[in-house]
């Protein structure tokens, strides 16, 4: 087991506040490059449009995520929290373990939302507004996991086999 303490969920939770800025930063950049891309491709297939902008934001995140784990094993929001990510060893996670996390936390965080608003709004003729915070409820699934769990991981921390751990215990 690794040598280091869960880290506090209320840090954690303070952390995910200000990743959430600084994710919302890199998707205005990448929004900008998926908008041309989409521009072009409209005349096309809306559906080929749609299709590159949702890939073209995942990579733009994946990017910013891959880069700031390999190189720290941290992102700014967690070097300010003093937040480490480790495997189950106590080491830092190999890439193939690092993309489990980052597509696990994709399906929890973004999918599986974004498909709840989307059969609201589809199936059922939600308005927008009240679709949006009923599928906003999915996201209690990821987080609230923590309460469950012994060791307090996040669903897609377990699922990967990877762990935030409290760096002022050093």
């Amino acid at each position: 087991m690794t040598p280091f303490p869960t880290a506090p969920l209320k840090r954690r939770f303070a952390a995910l506040v200000y990743e959430l800025l600084l994710v919302s930063a890199v998707t205005a950049v990448t929004a900008i490059v998926a908008g041309i891309s989409a521009i072009a491709l409209n005349p096309v297939s809306t559906y080929l449009s749609g299709l590159v902008t949702a890939l073209l934001m995942q990579a733009g995140w994946w990017y910013y995520f891959r880069s700031n784990w390999l190189k720290k094993g941290q992102t700014l929001a967690m070097q300010t929290w003093k937040i480490g990510l480790c495997n189950q060893q106590g080491v830092q996670p190999p890439l193939p373990q690092l993309r489990s996390r980052f597509l696990w936390a994709s399906v929890f965080i973004v999918f599986i939302p974004l498909l709840a608003y989307a059969a609201l709004r589809q199936q059922f003729g939600i308005p927008p507004m009240p679709a949006f915070a009923a599928s906003l409820f999915w996201l209690i699934l990821p987080w609230g996991f923590a309460w469950l769990n012994p060791d307090r991981q996040f669903l897609y921390d377990f699922l990967a086999g990877t762990r935030l751990v409290d760096l002022k215990a050093e």
